[in-house]
């Protein structure tokens, strides 16, 4: 039965983190946009300390064991403080999907752990590499099978947390000649290079780096599943992922809208607020709508993944359009707020960059439309 009412629990759980992010996170989101220093701890610890940096894993791996909806609340509000920091969050997810949806007991048991409790750990999922982008076939990141060992070369590009991260979950082609023939690992973040940290447009908080992998050897129960049949384990990791990154998009236009409205109301030209001018008070009126929509939107995929239907098409529509919608509110934020937004040191101009960075982070919206298409 569809319903559009959250539980008790939810709605008690959801409110404890909106006055966490609003308290302890969004005061600082500014200058941790503007901060030129080594990644900062503080927000990763701030989560740590009430267990929330991957709130998804199982009660018995030391988690909240969330489901999927009640995650994605979760995420809108945090990234309503700060879409780096939600970033982060996902990013961390994404990398322990492939562990929690075709690792062994022996790997969650190991790997879960360390991203649960007071523990102040990230962890990363390095996919794209540089001369590959969206096209996944392409992947040029090998493994060599030397006996019971196993032998990692390659280069993966904008890998979120990359640089910080405690282990990263590595997509490779352990079958060049066979089509779509990959396989996970999990390498610890010592052994890997770092190159670079890229300067990103937007969820600056959020380390982003280009790293290496040079002969790194594993043991195989660093391998999450069988060898060459990865390609479904990363098809629902994306699937997935895409719900939770429209959910930080729903989270940044929800904080734009907020933040437009509050302007409207207070901000007063010839002798009365803008918010009584139609033009003004009818924009403000459809950010609101379309941010309704495309967080009906997440949920909807997200219930789908929770129930454990088929979510593919749900998830690209809801990372799509809720993409659509923050690029749009936070581009009528600016629009309505003026010559102020433009300056950098005006959160309305953080939200904005966020926006336009998140459309394209798990998918660019093109890629969506691809999917959608294919399944119409």
């Amino acid at each position: 039965m569809i319903s559009f009412q959250m539980s008790k629990e939810q709605n008690r759980k959801v409110q404890e983190v909106r006055q966490l992010a609003q308290k302890e996170i969004a005061p600082l989101a500014l200058a941790m946009d503007q901060a030129d220093t080594d990644f900062n701890w503080r927000f990763i610890d701030i989560l740590a300390e009430h267990n929330l940096i991957a709130p998804i894993i199982p009660v018995e791996y030391g988690g909240q064991g969330l489901n999927y909806l009640t995650l994605s609340m979760f995420i809108e509000e945090i990234a309503a403080a700060c879409a780096g920091l939600a970033a982060s969050m996902v990013g961390t997810m994404h990398a322990i999907l492939p562990i929690l949806i075709g690792g062994t007991d022996f790997q969650k048991e190991e790997y879960l752990p360390q991203l649960t409790g007071g523990k102040g750990n990230l962890a990363a999922f390095a996919l794209t590499e540089p001369s590959g982008g969206s096209d996944i076939e392409k992947l040029q990141t090998t493994v060599q099978y030397d006996g019971e060992d196993i032998i990692l070369n390659g280069v993966k590009d904008y890998v979120i947390n990359g640089a910080v991260a405690k282990y990263i979950t590595v997509c490779a082609n352990s079958n060049p000649s066979a089509k779509r023939a990959f396989q996970f690992f999990i390498i610890p973040g010592d052994q890997i290079k770092v190159n670079l940290i890229r300067n990103t447009m937007g969820i600056k908080y959020a380390n982003t780096a280009q790293i290496s992998i040079e002969n790194c050897r594993l043991s195989r129960p660093q391998a999450v599943g069988n060898r060459d049949s990865g390609y479904l384990l990363l098809s629902q990791t994306l699937d997935i992922g895409r719900t939770l990154i429209a959910a930080i998009e729903v989270g940044i236009a929800q904080a734009a809208y907020q933040l437009v409205l509050k302007y409207a109301r207070e901000r007063e030209q010839f002798g009365r607020p803008i918010y009584t001018n139609q033009g003004i008070s009818f924009h403000i009126t459809s950010m609101a709508t379309s941010i309704a929509a495309a967080r009906l939107m997440v949920w909807r995929a997200c219930d789908l993944i929770d129930r454990e239907e088929d979510f593919t098409q749900a998830s690209s529509m809801a990372k799509m359009f809720a993409s659509e919608v923050a690029q749009s509110v936070t581009a009528g934020a600016i629009d309505i707020i003026g010559a102020a937004a433009y300056d950098t040191n005006n959160i309305a101009n953080v939200y904005f960059r966020d926006a336009k960075v998140c459309s394209i982070v798990g998918g660019t919206t093109n890629i969506q439309k691809m999917i959608i298409s294919s399944l119409l």
